[in-house]
């Protein structure tokens, strides 16, 4: 390494710990939060979660929709919905259940600021309908969670459905 590049990798080493300073002494919010604040919210995102877990688990439509902001939207196996699209099909859905089991494994949550987090994790449900037909699937679920006046729901979802065949 010549001095040249030396010389200029000081420079930007310099010119980056000033820049972190100044961020820092302005209250620039574009860095991450305390460890504390994150993990506070991370709490709050987490019960939201187990509490959709539990509605979900319940076949308790109301429950679900209750955690959706009436901005909600979602993308089931590639196909978009809307607010209106998931209180239907919760209602639709649900009642047509004998039994929803659904595990679900690392789980995983990013706090993006004071209001939205993502949380992300893998289901593997065991469902079986009234008509007795038993339907069972794995896949990768991401919920979008936003805060408003101290209440977190559902702002967008994404979940993709692989069949698990005996």
């Amino acid at each position: 390494m010549s001095k040249t590049d030396i010389l200029l990798a000081l420079v930007v080493l310099l010119l980056l710990t000033g820049c972190s300073r100044d961020q820092e002494e302005a209250g620039d919010k574009s860095g991450l939060e305390p460890i504390e604040y994150r993990d506070d919210v991370r709490r709050e995102v987490e019960d939201a979660v187990w509490a959709f877990h539990a509605a979900d688990t319940s076949r308790n439509a109301e429950a679900v929709i209750d955690l959706l902001w009436p901005e909600f939207t979602m993308t089931v196996d590639g196909t978009g919905m809307i607010y209106d699209d998931a209180v239907a099909g919760a209602r639709g859905f649900m009642p047509s259940l004998e039994l929803f089991h659904t595990e679900w494994s690392e789980l995983r949550i990013t706090v993006l600021d004071e209001r939205h987090a993502i949380s992300a994790f893998t289901f593997t449900d065991s469902i079986r309908t009234k008509s007795g037909d038993l339907i069972q699937s794995r896949g990768p679920n991401s919920f979008v969670w936003e805060k408003r006046e101290g209440i977190w729901k559902l702002i967008y979802t994404d979940a993709d459905h692989y069949p698990i065949t005996p």
